[in-house]
């Protein structure tokens, strides 16, 4: 029992720096490779050459997509479709009636409602001289 005590926040502490380490590691390297590390909030100048450059940090934005056609794949399907009545040549009348009617896969134009939509922006570097 008492050992079990012991080996759990051992273990525990062992992960935490091991994830520390590897945190350390990603942010040693990441710097080696880019000059500036950046937070996504914010917007950081870096001057490098002859220029300067802002790091403008990705976002989401909700864009309303218009109302359009679009093609889309129909798998094929039963279904109902009314006749109306008629008269015929003798002159008496046919009652309209319901009848199942197969349509076949393929592409057909579906219309797309109006709708919002969340969109990503990468993040850019603005550089000017």
């Amino acid at each position: 029992m008492r050992a079990t005590r012991i080996r759990r926040p051992l273990a525990v502490a062992m992960a935490g720096a091991l994830l520390a380490g590897g945190a350390a590691l990603t942010t040693a390297t990441s710097a080696s490779a880019a000059p500036t590390t950046v937070a996504a909030s914010t917007v950081q100048t870096h001057q490098h050459g002859h220029g300067t450059c802002t790091w403008h940090p990705g976002w989401w934005e909700n864009k309303l997509v218009s109302g359009q056609w679009s093609k889309a794949w129909h798998s094929g399907s039963w279904q109902n479709q009314w006749h109306p009545g008629w008269w015929d040549g003798q002159h008496h009348w046919h009652d309209g009636y319901w009848h199942q009617v197969w349509h076949s896969a393929g592409w057909k134009n579906v219309w797309q409602p109006a709708h919002w939509e969340k969109v990503w922006h990468n993040g850019y570097w603005n550089c000017w001289h």
